[in-house]
Order: C-alpha cells, then sequence, then structure tokens
C-alpha cells in the first residue's frame, strides 16, 4: 500500500469509528422528580448493603441482588473484595451527596462516602428501569486508595 491508501483507509476508519460511539447511550443526570423516585428505594438499599458489608454478612449484603449479582458476586467474592476494602480504606462511616443518572434502560446512583480512612470513595449502585422488584445489577466502590 502506498501513502494515499494508508490516509483514505485510515479516515475510512476514522469515520466508521465516530459515527458508532453516535450510537451508544449517553449517561445523563435525571430530574430532581424522577430522583426522588429512585432514591426511595436506592437509598434503603444502599443501607442495607452497606450494613451486611460492616457486618461481613453477605446475606445482609446481597439481599437486593439480581439473580446475575448473586452469580458473579458470590460468597466467596465478597470475602475477597471486603477484605480488599476494608485493608485499605476500613469500614463505611456514611454517605452523601447523591447523583442519579440513566443510561438506556440502566438507573445509577453514586454516592459520596466516607470510609475510616477514606471520604472521597465513589459509590455506583444500578439499576435496571423498568424492574419493579429494584433488584441491584451493579455495584462499584471507587477510590484511589482502592486502584493502588
Amino acid at each position: 500500500m502506498n501513502l494515499p491508501q494508508i490516509s483514505i483507509l485510515t479516515v475510512l476508519l476514522l469515520l466508521l469509528a465516530v459515527s458508532a460511539c453516535g450510537c451508544i447511550d449517553q449517561e445523563s443526570v435525571i430530574s430532581d422528580d424522577d430522583a426522588a423516585q429512585v432514591l426511595a428505594y436506592a437509598d434503603p438499599i444502599a443501607e442495607n448493603l452497606l450494613a451486611g458489608f460492616n457486618e461481613d454478612n453477605y446475606t445482609t449484603y446481597s439481599r437486593d441482588f439480581s439473580p446475575e449479582m448473586k452469580q458473579s458476586l458470590d460468597e466467596g467474592a465478597f470475602e475477597q473484595n471486603r477484605e480488599h476494602v476494608t485493608s485499605r480504606i476500613g469500614l463505611y462511616k456514611s454517605r452523601e451527596s447523591t447523583v442519579v443518572t440513566q443510561t438506556g434502560e440502566y438507573i445509577a446512583v453514586t454516592y459520596k462516602a466516607t470510609f475510616e480512612r477514606d471520604d472521597g470513595v465513589n459509590l455506583r449502585f444500578v439499576f435496571k428501569k423498568d424492574d419493579e422488584s429494584h433488584r441491584l445489577h451493579g455495584l462499584w466502590f471507587n477510590s484511589p486508595k482502592l486502584r493502588s
């Protein structure tokens, strides 16, 4: 291939990539009224899960998991994850400043949480938008101390 053919191929691949990005759902903050409805079920679920985390009680921790979450985050994985988190940032203390967003069929609630040794932990709880059982479909603990 010569240089002009490579340039055309590169431009075509770039255009394809950019157009594909337009098909991906974008995350957006939902209205205050809709957020209040989500928080009505998300806040108690978060409190229960975090109580189970602090108590080292998998049954309490996983009470609101979807079947897929229970399968991927079983009791063994919970113990490993809990050890990883508590060894770096300690136990959960409190949470505040909530952001509720939507991406496609999913609703995410992100809290800024305080743990014993870190006050900037992002906790992200993900639910399916039309799931009336409000089962948890995703969960992330995020902090620079957890990534080191």
